[in-house]
């Protein structure tokens, strides 16, 4: 009888032993290389585990969250934006600063930084964004005229929805990182549309005028300068020239005046004598002798020097 008894009694033991056993292996637990762990002991939130083997006092004492940190996840801004859809989406109305109403659609990339406020500090975190960053985008546009919202304000605009909206959500400690903040569109009404296409239009114009304008004068500048510069070297070739010439017919005439002065009379016959060789050649001559060769012919064609 008491054999018995004590036979029941190890058992009992044992197996009390067993299930002691496997309930405290129920706390053995994994963390994946793309996850993070948050440890809750009671209720309240105690350590944040890594990726690896790990143990937590079993339930219920800890209870485990187990969150994606490097998952990419999105949001749009004013409307719903479910996964893979970007279709359809017509964004929030916002008025620009120089009062034109236009539709701006946005999407929001971020990934979970912090697990443990992001599990227990914030609800509906897509949500969340979603209004931080209307509320961002409203405010930024609205100091922009909507020309520069359309051209070249995007970049700017986007950069700053990120930075201040990931401001807000520090600020009110979400655990959210924000990856980019990204346009999807940006849409006017029809008749502004039309206008903005107009200036467009004619901007564009004005840029192929302008192009065509210098495109003429860059080809035109070199061949007038080549002209002015071939103007200016002949101009100083004749200038020599003449200067050359007038040099050597000043001193011709110095030098005839010195031989005039030693002999003005014989100079002077001289000078008529070649004056008469240049001009006799070209024209017709006819000597008359009404004499009949009994006094030499006079050649001279002026009258007699006394």
């Amino acid at each position: 009888m008491g054999l018995e008894t004590g036979r029941r009694a190890a058992w009992g033991g044992g197996l009390l032993a067993l299930a002691v056993a496997g309930y405290l292996m129920t706390g053995i637990f994994t963390v994946a290389a793309d996850e993070q762990a948050v440890i809750r002991r009671f209720g309240r939130v105690g350590a944040r585990l890594g990726p690896g083997l790990h143990y937590r006092l079993p339930w219920p004492v800890d209870r485990v969250d187990v969150v994606k940190t490097t998952a990419v996840m999105k949001t749009g801004v004013g409307f719903a934006l479910p996964e893979g859809e970007t279709r359809g989406v017509t964004g929030v109305e916002v008025l620009t600063g120089d009062t034109n109403i236009i539709s701006v659609a946005m999407s929001l990339q971020y990934v979970i930084r912090n697990p443990a406020p992001f599990l227990f500090e914030i609800e509906q975190p897509p949500e969340l964004i979603g209004a931080v960053a209307e509320s961002v985008l409203t405010q930024t546009v609205l100091g922009m005229p909507v020309d520069e919202v359309l051209t070249t304000g995007r970049l700017a605009i986007q950069e700053h929805v990120k930075t201040r909206t990931q401001a807000i959500l520090d600020r009110y400690g979400s655990g959210i990182q924000i990856v980019s903040a990204n346009l999807m569109g940006i849409t006017l009404d029809s008749s502004v549309a039309q206008a903005f296409q107009d200036v467009a239009n004619a901007t564009a114009d004005r840029e192929n005028k302008i192009n065509q304008g210098r495109s003429y004068a860059n080809d035109l500048l070199p061949k007038a300068r080549g002209e002015a510069r071939s103007m200016v070297l002949a101009a100083q070739s004749y200038k020599e020239q003449r200067v050359a010439e007038a040099v050597g017919n000043t001193t011709r005439y110095l030098e005839l005046l010195t031989e005039y002065n030693k002999a003005p009379d014989v100079t002077r016959t001289r000078l008529y004598l070649e004056a008469m060789e240049k001009i006799l050649p070209k024209v017709k001559k006819y000597v008359i002798d009404g004499e009949h060769g009994q006094r030499p012919i006079n050649l001279r064609l002026g009258p007699p020097q006394p």
